[in-house]
């Protein structure tokens, strides 16, 4: 029997389809762009395409997916902001034969061109984390 994917499995293969420049992800990234962009900083409704597909098949319902984002902080840089994005699906079965609601929330900081915001993080740490180490001898 094929195991699905976990949720925090879920949650990094989402991030990685946001990152890329697929297609996949494109009704998903819309919503988080529009959160960027609103008054109201939020952003909701139901995900469509390539990526609602996906998380269909991981959850093994054909029930319609709904997407909500809000933002969390708005940082310094403009267009640049902390989101929180939450998956939610309807009559998700279960291994007891039941059906449950399912969500998959996680939080990430985006800027309207699609990159992280360079507030808060150490560039000269992570440049260090990255450069090559000798080995020890």
């Amino acid at each position: 029997m094929k195991r699905p994917l976990t949720v925090p499995a879920m949650a990094l293969c989402f991030f990685a389809f946001l990152t890329s420049e697929d297609v996949l992800a494109a009704d998903l990234k819309q919503h988080l762009l529009a959160a960027i962009e609103a008054p109201t900083g939020k952003s909701e409704g139901e995900l469509s395409g390539a990526m609602a597909e996906f998380f269909k098949a991981q959850t093994r319902s054909s029930a319609s997916v709904r997407v909500q984002v809000k933002t969390i902080k708005r940082f310094p840089t403009a267009g640049c902001s902390r989101l929180e994005a939450t998956l939610l699906q309807e009559s998700v079965p279960t291994s007891d034969g039941g059906r449950i609601p399912f969500a998959v929330r996680y939080e990430l900081n985006l800027c309207r061109d699609g990159r992280p915001p360079s507030e808060g993080m150490d560039l000269d740490a992570a440049s260090q984390a990255l450069s090559p180490k000798p080995l020890p001898q």
